[in-house]
């Protein structure tokens, strides 16, 4: 489920950006975690989040 026209706070865009940067787990609000996941821009493996194709041309986008 992505849809660039699904809007982010600029809380949520900003830690989609920190998860781009990677090792941010820590740094990021969880519930932002599962909500970037949830809409496909991020995803879980061996317990990192990490973006997927969608969150790296959402992050591109700036919005």
């Amino acid at each position: 489920m992505t849809d660039s026209s699904v809007a982010l706070s600029a809380d949520e865009f900003a830690s989609l950006a920190e998860i781009g940067k990677g090792k941010a787990q820590g740094e990021i609000p969880q519930a932002h975690g599962e909500r970037l996941t949830n809409l496909g821009y991020a995803i879980r493996r061996l317990g990192e989040l990490e973006l997927t194709s969608s969150g790296e041309r959402r992050l591109a986008t700036g919005e």
